[in-house]
């Protein structure tokens, strides 16, 4: 039987432990789409060349921190610039899983 051990609660930090936090560089990088093309087709691109990928223009893109996936959600247009509405968040511990966003 397998043996059982008390859960522990993350330990709440105060916001002035985070101050530290404002300078450390994080890469957030939103995933529309894959492809493979060829070095020469890559070195052909020019201006208005369009690149095909993988998704249809509904479905989710996906928002990576530092390379892992963090969540996904929609692209939307602010004013004159590209967003991403978060839909969903993926759990980054434990088994695969995700918590879908209510909207507003």
């Amino acid at each position: 039987m397998a043996e059982k051990r008390p859960v522990k609660k993350p330990a709440q930090v105060a916001p002035s432990s985070l101050a530290g936090l404002g300078e450390v560089e994080v890469k957030i990088t939103l995933e529309l789409g894959r492809t493979e093309i060829t070095l020469e087709e890559a070195m052909s691109l020019a201006e208005r060349s369009m690149v095909v990928v993988d998704k249809m223009a509904e479905e989710p893109v996906d928002l990576r921190i530092n390379g892992a996936l963090f969540g996904r959600g929609k692209l939307v247009l602010v004013g004159d610039h590209y967003a991403v509405q978060l839909t969903e968040l993926v759990d980054q511990g434990g088994p695969p899983q995700s918590k879908r966003l209510r909207g507003p």
